[in-house]
Order: structure tokens, then sequence, then C-alpha cells
């Protein structure tokens, strides 16, 4: 018999709400100016793929693949409003996968990030959209049974909310992390998204 595939909504959930809690306490231990008046910062992060579009993995609705990635980034704060509610980035991420699909990928990306939120004084939130290519050094095999095919070459567009202390240098992550034609600009097939959590640190 079949077993229904497993859906990333109230365990996903419940586990990045249960990250952010447990790391505050030593997050808050972390002396120094806020992370957001920092210029470089470097991520790392894990996720899985989801069996369906973007809106059906943020949602809770898509299934797991056997298929996942784990990626460091770096990324550089070229612009920021006077009033620091909002900034622009640069990043450069590399990702390596395991499970159906084993290659590497590798992504550059411009990102918007608002900072201003009624509880930043007790949690510093920032939450951000990025966009830029992505490539693969092979076909991704996980996107081809997803979508039925893809390509090296696509689009990469990221959506992330990080959580931290006001004065720390560190925040906990949790992105996003998409793939796709870019409705047909890169091709007609192919793409995947995986939900992923991690840690940033700003220095």
């Amino acid at each position: 018999m079949e077993r229904p595939p497993l859906r990333p909504s109230a365990g996903l959930a419940g586990l990045a709400l249960a990250c952010g809690i447990g790391l505050m306490p030593a997050l808050a231990g972390a002396a120094g100016p806020a992370g957001k008046d920092k210029d470089l910062a470097l991520s790392v992060y894990a996720g899985r793929l989801t069996d369906s579009d973007w809106q059906d993995s943020l949602t809770g609705q898509a299934g797991w693949v056997d298929a996942g990635l784990v990626a460091g980034a770096l990324g550089w704060t070229f612009r920021r409003a006077e009033n620091r509610a909002w900034s622009l980035e640069l990043e450069g991420n590399v990702a390596k996968h395991f499970g159906d699909q084993d290659h590497w990928e590798f992504n550059a990306l411009v990102t918007g990030r608002w900072h201003r939120f009624p509880w930043s004084e007790a949690v510093a939130t920032s939450v951000a959209f990025g966009l830029g290519p992505s490539y693969a050094t092979e076909v991704p095999k996980a996107e081809i049974a997803i979508d039925g095919d893809s390509s090296r070459l696509l689009l990469y567009w990221q959506l992330e909310l990080t959580l931290g202390p006001p004065k720390g240098d560190w925040a906990a992550m949790f992105r996003l992390h998409h793939r796709s034609t870019g409705y047909g600009v890169f091709g007609d097939d192919g793409g995947g998204n995986t939900l992923a959590a991690g840690l940033r640190y700003y220095f």
C-alpha cells in the first residue's frame, strides 16, 4: 500500500518556530552593533526539496522529495535607507545537492530586505526577496522527475525570514530556495522548491 506523501506544513512550521525560539538565548549573548548595520553576511543553510510549486510548498500542500541541499552564501549590503527600514544586497551562493540528485548549484542575485517591524526592539526581524540566474553542473534529476524536464541554467529567487537579537551578530534564517524557468524565459519546463533553515553571521 502506497504511503501518503509527507506534508511540510505543521512539522516544518513547528521546527522553524522551535529553532528560532531555542536559538534566542544563545544569540542574545552576542555583543556588538546590530547585524543589520554591517555590510557583509555569511549564511549556511540546509533544506529538502518539495514535489510541487512554491505556493503549495509555503502553505503545506506539497509533499517531500528524496532530495536535499546544503548551501553557503556570502552577501554584501550596498545600499541602506537612511532610516534603516530597508536595504539592498548582492549575494552569491553555492549549494551541494544530495539524494535523488547529486550536483553543484551556483546562484547570483540581487536582494531587497525589509527590516522594520513593530517587535524589532525585542527580536530583530527581516523579510527578503532576491532574484538572479542559477546554474547547475548537470541537469537536475529531481527537477526532471517533478516537472518532466529541466535545464542547467534557470532563474533563481529566494524568499527569506530572519530572526535574531537586536544587538547581536547572528540570526536564524528560513528560506524558500527556488529555481524555475521564469515564465518561459529560461525554457519550457524545470525547476524546484526547497524549504531550508540555517544561520547567518554579520561582519
